[in-house]
């Protein structure tokens, strides 16, 4: 897998949080190209992608030597398309639970030394990144695609790797959830992607599947719980 594209559509999913939160909102700047490849580590040629696609998406614009703006009618494009996207972040959460057990539980068999070596620097960043939620969301999808990785099958990669755009888009929502919810989260988020890695360290199928099971089965019930607001 290309992980600088993937981190394309996860800063492009990110930036366009920003905008439909109203923390930069229609007719302001966007922040430089260069800051923002430094907030979420990575290229600025990776920043530039994604601002390319919310251009496409109608919702910014550049100006000749001004700068990158939010449209005035961002917030009327992204409105447009919420029920629909809410559906199929249900239907995605589902096709989570289906395919990400199974990944599992392939990646603590099939796993190698260069698998648990990735999987481990994603753990790392994870804690370091503690307190920032943008770069927490990053690294928890790039760590779930790393265990489909890890699981030696292509074709499950390629299933995991289809729906990574909008598997941030449910991450982004069940994690704000969860933080609004419950005290320590982050804390104890990180705590259950440790216990993942560890399990898939020790080749143990049986702990993986559990922990994956129980952290999904929480995810569908904030987000059930946040719909019913």
């Amino acid at each position: 897998m290309d992980l600088s594209k993937k981190n394309v559509d996860i800063v492009t999913e990110e930036l366009q949080r920003i905008i439909e939160s109203g923390l930069v909102k229609p007719g302001e700047k966007l922040d430089t190209i260069e800051n923002m490849a430094v907030r979420y580590r990575v290229g600025r040629s990776t920043v530039r992608e994604a601002i390319s696609h919310l251009k496409a998406r109608g919702l910014i614009e550049t100006k000749q030597g001004g700068g990158t703006f939010v449209k005035a009618q961002a917030l009327e494009s992204i409105q447009s398309r919420k029920i629909n996207d809410r559906q199929e972040l249900i239907q995605l959460l589902q096709v989570r639970k289906i395919v990400e057990v199974g990944s599992i539980e392939l990646a603590a068999e099939f796993r190698t030394d260069k698998d648990l070596e990735e999987l481990g620097a994603i753990v790392r960043h994870m804690e370091d990144a503690i307190g920032n939620e943008e770069m927490s969301q990053i690294y928890d999808v790039n760590f779930h695609l790393a265990i489909a990785r890890a699981a030696q099958n292509k074709m499950l990669e390629g299933m995991m790797e289809s729906v990574s755009d909008m598997m941030f888009r449910t991450m982004r929502d069940t994690r704000s959830l969860w933080m609004f919810s419950e005290q320590e989260s982050a804390r104890r988020l990180f705590q259950e992607h440790q216990q993942m890695f560890q399990a898939i360290a020790d080749q143990n199928k049986s702990d993986a599947a559990k922990i994956m099971k129980l952290h999904l089965a929480k995810a569908g019930k904030e987000m059930m719980s946040g719909m019913k607001i």
